[in-house]
């Protein structure tokens, strides 16, 4: 079963790759779209560094480890998931789902794994290697095990994201017109571009445990920063499995309500 939905993703691969190197202008301009975005977020921490030797418990250095995870989780999210979110609302609109209903593959599959971010590849090498240099900046002597549980982290981190995606997309399921619901979930995605302990009291607690954007970046960080704390970790972990599980939930009793192009 696995490896028939590995081919699957294989040829939407070679597809979307084959599609974007007839475009390459268009595809050149996806990507600085995105260093721009990053340029937006290192130049702003730099502008606050200027009158603040601290933010949030972080220092300069490790603010840049902070948003060095950031665009490496972004950038998978962008390259795997993202675009499938914001076509989704589209499929139900014009009835395009039927025709994912009816092939013998999961339609969540189909859905929300069809089309890859090919210019996104570009920006995880770049998020990669900001990252190191930020690790490098920082002089931080990384072990084994805060590397496994950064990877752990990051990884519960894209579940968590791709889960609250859903959620977010089995709306349109409801609603028909949904196309406002991508960038609602952009909106609220924004909090999660912050380090979470810049958040305070009750605002801090929802980012954590009801609407747990903050873990998606803050919590990977603090694993190369050494300042992890386990509890909240382990957290991270649950809670990615948790709603990654829930909205797959939603999204199949949503499917259940579907009309169909035909109503």
């Amino acid at each position: 079963m696995l490896s028939m939905y590995f081919r699957i993703w294989l040829a939407f691969f070679k597809n979307c790759l084959s599609r974007e190197m007839e475009y390459r202008g268009h595809l050149f301009m996806q990507f600085m779209i995105d260093m721009v975005w990053y340029g937006v977020q290192i130049g702003l921490f730099e502008v606050i560094y200027l009158h603040k030797p601290e933010v949030a418990g972080f220092t300069q250095k490790e603010m840049l480890v902070f948003l060095g995870t950031l665009f490496v989780t972004d950038a998978v999210n962008m390259m795997l998931f993202s675009h499938n979110f914001w076509h989704f609302p589209e499929y139900v609109r014009t009835g395009e789902l039927d025709f994912f209903l009816t092939k013998p593959a999961s339609t969540f599959f189909l859905t929300c794994f069809r089309y890859i971010n090919i210019a996104a590849i570009a920006n995880l090498c770049f998020g990669v290697g900001f990252l190191v240099y930020a690790m490098m900046q920082a002089g931080l002597l990384v072990s084994f095990s805060a590397i496994a549980w950064f990877l752990v982290l990051c990884f519960t981190g894209l579940l968590l994201n791709i889960g609250l995606q859903t959620a977010f997309a089995s709306i349109a399921i409801w609603t028909v017109a949904g196309e406002g619901i991508q960038y609602l979930y952009h909106t609220v995605f924004n909090f999660a571009s912050r380090p979470d302990s810049i958040y305070k009291g009750y605002m801090r607690r929802a980012m954590l445990f009801v609407f747990p954007l903050g873990v998606i970046a803050s919590v990977p960080a603090r694993a190369l920063l050494g300042t992890l704390d386990v509890g909240l970790a382990v957290w991270s972990v649950f809670a990615g499995v948790a709603v990654l599980f829930g909205a797959l939930q939603f999204f199949r009793w949503s499917l259940t309500k579907y009309s169909g192009a035909s109503s």
